[in-house]
């Protein structure tokens, strides 16, 4: 990129067009800017340093003789290096009222993201297709971002009618909005299940019963591994009642996903070897 060095005189060019006429009117930052001048050129400026016109004196060199202690400066500072007004380089934090809501929607409602989202967008514009008057959409299901944008829709409302709604009000009633949709939504799942099952339908287990179970599962059967590493340990401690061929277990680790078959077999043994 080529480096821009007239930013620093663009009042003295744009006053020269003025006069001449190539301007007609003065820009809005004309007056602002001739009263307040900027006082630091910020044009970065490469720096050509001839290695054959340096002087060998090392005072006389680039590098400068500090005068209190006497000692020549041979390298550049991390001052030195710093890069003036960094300020204006630096990327802004864009902040948006949106996810200031979606932060306090989620914090209060944590079990909202066990619910799954459809996070594919054929266009990325779905949500110019919403009419948010109403927090019911037909292409899209009752979430969260609901309750955001309901909440800007309601403000915005509020100010071409007239009536100032806070952030607060407005967030609560599009919360209370969302409560009341939500018990209703999960009234007609409930009631369409009852007539399901009264047509005949079986519903074994729900999808909570089935992960515990599934997850009870692993539990017991590393229970019965860790009391398998008790009975070890005791062994080499000399503690107990359990024989000496206790090394017939297998001395590797076991795993918890080890099939229910060579849990027994194991079993099997160490209940025989304490019988005995």
């Amino acid at each position: 990129m080529k480096i821009q060095r007239g930013a620093g005189t663009v009042l003295e060019r744009t006053s020269h067009y003025l006069k001449v006429g190539v301007l007609r009117q003065k820009p809005a930052w004309f007056d602002i800017v001739g009263a307040h001048p900027p006082h630091v050129d910020l044009t970065k400026k490469a720096k050509v340093i001839e290695t054959q016109a340096q002087k060998q004196d090392p005072s006389q060199s680039l590098f400068h003789r500090d005068d209190i202690s006497g000692i020549h400066k041979t390298r550049s500072s991390a001052q030195d290096r710093s890069q003036k007004n960094n300020s204006i380089s630096r990327i802004p934090k864009l902040e948006f009222l949106e996810d200031q809501l979606r932060d306090v929607f989620y914090h209060q409602h944590p079990w909202e993201f066990s619910r799954p989202k459809t996070l594919i967008e054929s266009s990325g514009e779905d949500n110019k297709k919403c009419n948010w008057s109403t927090m019911l959409q037909f292409n899209k299901p009752l979430d969260g971002e609901s309750v955001v944008q309901r909440t800007i829709w309601l403000l915005e409302e509020s100010k071409t009618k007239g009536e100032e709604l806070t952030l607060f009000e407005a967030y609560d009633m599009s919360r209370f909005e969302f409560y009341r949709l939500r018990m209703q939504e999960e009234m007609n799942s409930t009631v369409s299940k009852e007539e399901s099952s009264m047509y005949g339908a079986v519903y074994p287990s729900t999808h909570m019963e089935w992960g515990l179970k599934q997850e009870q599962t692993h539990i017991d059967s590393w229970a019965k591994i860790a009391s398998e590493r008790t009975l070890r340990a005791q062994a080499s401690m000399g503690k107990g009642n359990v024989v000496t061929d206790i090394h017939e277990i297998k001395q590797d680790e076991e795993s918890i996903w080890e099939s229910s078959f060579e849990i027994s077999e194991t079993v099997e043994k160490v209940e025989k070897a304490e019988t005995k």
